[in-house]
């Protein structure tokens, strides 16, 4: 799939003069896919001819709505709008992220759950407060600026080297 995302990428970003453009899963597009394999499992049907049904139907109400311009129906759509789609994406992470972790606490070790919780706490600790570290007045504002743009980065990265550190000091009791 990388491969293929990079070849798709540098031939799009080659033929269609806008060589910045976002290829590949982003947020809703990877929330979408999630909750498209869990309705599969649901109803027990294999996944992707689920997924290229639901691809060429979206290709038709793509096609329709080009002819129609419906394009035209964005002017009436809100900030408020957005922001109720923002809030549905946020909670779907959330969610999942917390049955993650939830699963480990049944189906695991208390050590190997515990460690799980711990560094789902730094990382979103470690997050908040990084971004929380612009209205600071610790080092200039460019620094502050930096860091605070960088805060989700950190705290994942901070989460993944404890998590390896536990791994390799702490692989007995894993």
């Amino acid at each position: 799939m990388v491969s293929s995302t990079a070849f798709c990428g540098l031939i799009y970003a080659i033929t269609s003069a806008q060589p910045l453009t976002i290829i590949g899963s982003t947020g809703p597009v990877l929330t979408f896919v999630a909750c498209l394999v869990q309705l599969a499992k649901v109803l027990d049907l294999p996944f992707l001819p689920l997924y290229s049904w639901t691809g060429l139907w979206t290709a038709l109400i793509l096609f329709v709505s080009s002819i129609t311009s419906a394009s035209n129906l964005v002017k009436y759509l809100t900030r408020f709008t957005d922001e109720i789609f923002s809030v549905l994406i946020s909670t779907i992470f959330v969610v999942e992220a917390v049955s993650d972790i939830s699963r480990t606490f049944k189906g695991s070790s208390f050590t190997k759950a515990l460690l799980t919780l711990v560094c789902a706490t730094i990382t979103y600790s470690s997050a908040t407060l990084l971004k929380r570290l612009r209205q600071s007045n610790y080092f200039t504002k460019s620094i502050r600026n930096s860091i605070s743009n960088f805060a989700p980065t950190i705290g994942v990265v901070a989460g993944a080297l404890v998590a390896r550190w536990a791994r390799l000091t702490q692989a007995a009791a894993l």
